[in-house]
């Protein structure tokens, strides 16, 4: 049995709340054996998407005009599950790392694209506008700059990376090795210049800016930059006082998929 209670700019008792509460309409379902509540212990037991955690109300309460602080203020209604765990009704994988911030300004470290893109969204729905900033990184910076950045242009982005990775994929999809060789040369302005084979997919002109790299450790980090690996891992990498000789060379190769 399911019915639904939702918040109203009228919940809001400043301007910074009003604003809140104009941007983002908050639908709260209640569920049987559930109830709403705004009062709030010292020490807060959290089930987010069946996830449960510890945390202290002062840390939900951090930042006053996210969510989670106009949620366990009492400004809007928050859900008790059968087991009196405050939930909340969203993916709860990233949810340590909400708490790490809001704890002691903690900021992850590690992520790959697909944590961060689930950060962002659910950083978007706290409303917690400097962690999502942070995470987001110059690409959301801009976007922000001309009116995006969040909400849409999130779902959007999100929407156009699935369908992407949805038209890569297929019963029939197979890979093939391409290789490539970082060596000593002076064909141009670098010493250490990527050859075989002249066309790299999905890479600028044999990597030219890797073409200009003055020594072989610079090369391969612009290389791993671009997915290639070495074949001999880890490479073995001449001296700094003899790599620039014609004896070395060193074999990398990246899988790409069709």
């Amino acid at each position: 049995m399911l019915a639904s209670s939702s918040s109203s700019p009228a919940l809001a008792t400043s301007p910074q709340d009003s604003a809140l509460a104009t941007r983002r309409e908050v639908s709260v379902p209640v569920y049987e054996g559930s109830s709403l509540t705004t009062e709030f212990p010292q020490l807060v037991h959290l089930n987010v998407g069946g996830r449960k955690l510890m945390t202290t109300l002062a840390t939900l309460q951090m930042d006053s005009d996210s969510m989670l602080g106009l949620m366990f203020s009492g400004k809007l209604p928050v859900l008790r599950d059968a087991d009196g765990c405050f939930f909340i009704d969203r993916d709860g994988r990233q949810f340590h790392h909400i708490l790490n911030y809001l704890r002691d300004g903690t900021l992850p470290i590690g992520l790959s694209r697909v944590d961060r893109l689930e950060l962002l969204r659910e950083a978007d729905f706290y409303g917690l506008k400097a962690l999502y900033s942070f995470i987001g990184g110059p690409t959301v910076q801009a976007a922000m700059m001309t009116g995006g950045g969040t909400g849409l242009w999130l779902r959007g982005l999100c929407h156009d990376l699935a369908k992407a990775e949805a038209a890569d994929f297929s019963v029939n999809s197979r890979s093939h090795r391409v290789y490539a060789r970082l060596r000593y040369g002076q064909e141009y302005s670098g010493d250490w210049i990527v050859s075989s084979p002249r066309n790299l997919p999905h890479v600028q002109y044999e990597l030219y800016d890797a073409c200009l790299a003055r020594d072989p450790i610079t090369a391969l980090n612009k290389m791993g930059a671009a997915g290639f690996r070495p074949c001999v891992e880890p490479p073995t990498v001449p001296a700094s006082t003899s790599c620039q000789n014609d004896d070395w060379e060193i074999m990398l190769y990246k899988d790409v998929w069709q």
